[in-house]
């Protein structure tokens, strides 16, 4: 029977991708990552319309900036939960490679419920922490109320965005990628629609952005779990008797994803200190011309904005690695492994290169869509700050690629602590360092050094990468070959 439901569901339209075969290069692989790329496109996108709502109808540029400038920190606090879907999305796929329907039906049901628990939690963490944590990177007092605002505001609706991830990324790791994209979507339009509502016609700045984001997250979440509930031709579906904690289900997806929450946080921990020592250059100039501490962040935040569309391609290749290659595991097909991390590779370097081109090409009229007049901003000065970081970026961004794609492809095969580790040292690890050793230098306090940090870490990691996969794919191989005792 699960045979031919699995049959059935690739003939419906072909929802679920089934990795284990077929064209992968020339077909699997862009369908897969195409629709995911576009999902994370849609979500950069929003929040680009967040950041332009405010600058032109709210607050200007320092309302953008509050904003912009709290992604580092809102990621370090709700890294974790949201990471460790990938537990899920992996265990979802090694089931249905084995074709292992039951095992996927626990898997579903115990994500579900740690979802909805541990987003509750960092939902009230995070809003309690908000202020101290602002205060402590130092948040120019120019921003700091609004920074707030948004923050609490939009801790409120994180229950919905950690449910919302671990049902896109069950879905992924069915190899459904397409109806993320069409839930975001809807749920973008009405992020859209009460931007303009809250912010131009109630005048209530990042407040109205805030709680738009939050009624934009109960969208997907509810869609999410609409369609996993009526899918009845899914390989899996969402049904109430079953809604219960499994200890086995949730010991798996635990191990394997708590590792890439880890992972997640070893990121965003220099990141925020990076962020924090961002705003400690205040002897600053570029080609003769002073450059304030608000224009630095400003040009920063509005980087950071056109650098997401890059990495939702990157992303969405990793994404394509980790689905494929635990399919293939489960399946026990390990002629396949390595068509999944060098295609992934080589479709990677093809999106980094076209769209770094695009942002090194377009990056100073791309930053003047959000760097708007405000009172006391210069905004040239704005733009030429966040032009030396889009250029170093655009440039690079295949390097985190690199990096990313490696972790996917052994978290695939379940090994999941290993790249939480070598992320912990080659990230963690050297950017701290570079921040309290070359960065406090004269010579390197700047704001392309500053980012400078990060081009050089992926470079360490990719390389330490190298030896690790090549051991971890051979280890595998070899098991999966070895005949099951009778």
């Amino acid at each position: 029977m699960d045979g031919v439901k699995t049959e059935i569901t690739d003939k419906k339209g072909k929802r679920e991708i089934d990795f284990t075969g077929g064209n992968l290069f020339f077909w699997k692989v862009p369908l897969f990552a195409l629709p995911m790329a576009l999902t994370t496109m849609l979500q950069t996108l929003y929040t680009t319309i967040d950041l332009w709502t405010v600058s032109n109808f709210g607050g200007g540029s320092l309302s953008m900036s509050a904003i912009g400038s709290n992604s580092a920190l809102i990621n370090l606090i709700i890294t974790v939960v949201t990471q460790m879907s990938l537990g899920a999305n992996v265990a979802i796929a090694n089931a249905k490679g084995a074709n292992d329907a039951k095992s996927a039906d626990t898997y579903l049901h115990t994500a579900l419920w740690l979802a909805l628990i541990s987003g509750l939690f960092v939902a009230v963490f995070g809003y309690a922490i908000s202020p101290l944590m602002l205060t402590w990177m130092g948040t120019p007092a120019s921003i700091y109320s609004n920074a707030v605002t948004y923050m609490q505001i939009y801790f409120i609706g994180v229950p919905l965005n950690v449910l919302y991830n671990y049902e896109s990324q069950i879905l992924r790791g069915l190899g459904d990628s397409r109806r993320p994209l069409y839930i975001l979507v809807i749920s973008g339009l009405v992020n859209v629609l009460f931007d303009y509502v809250f912010v131009a016609y109630g005048g209530m700045d990042v407040a109205g952005v805030a709680w738009a984001t939050v009624l934009s997250e109960l969208v997907s979440a509810t869609l999410g779990f609409l369609w996993l509930y009526f899918n009845k031709k899914g390989f899996v579906i969402f049904r109430f008797s079953h809604f219960k904690i499994n200890k086995d289900a949730l010991f798996l997806i635990i191990k394997i994803g708590l590792p890439a929450g880890i992972q997640g946080l070893a990121f965003c921990l220099p990141n925020v200190l990076i962020q924090s020592s961002l705003y400690t250059i205040t002897d600053y100039y570029i080609d003769g011309t002073y450059i304030s501490v608000d224009e630095i962040v400003i040009g920063a935040s509005a980087s950071a904005q056109i650098e997401g569309y890059i990495y939702a391609l990157i992303e969405a290749c990793s994404a394509a690695c980790l689905a494929m290659t635990g399919q293939n595991y489960g399946a026990k097909k390990i002629e396949n492994f390595r068509k999944c991390y060098w295609y992934s590779m080589v479709w990677m370097l093809i999106f980094s290169a076209v769209s770094g081109c695009i942002a090194g090409f377009f990056a100073e009229p791309l930053l003047r869509i959000f760097v708007t007049e405000s009172e006391g901003l210069n905004t040239a000065n704005a733009v030429a700050a966040g032009k030396e970081r889009l250029l170093l970026f655009a440039i690079t961004y295949f390097l985190d690629g690199i990096m990313d794609i490696s972790g996917s492809y052994i978290r695939g095969m379940r090994h999941s602590t290993t790249p939480s580790v070598v992320t912990l040292i080659g990230c963690t690890g050297f950017r701290i360092v570079f921040l309290y050793t070359i960065f406090v230098q004269p010579y390197f306090h700047t704001v392309f050094w500053l980012y400078a940090a990060f081009p050089i870490s992926w470079i360490i990691i990719s390389i330490a990468y190298i030896p690790i996969v090549l051991h971890v794919e051979k280890k595998e191989m070899n098991s999966l070959r070895r005949p099951v005792a009778a």
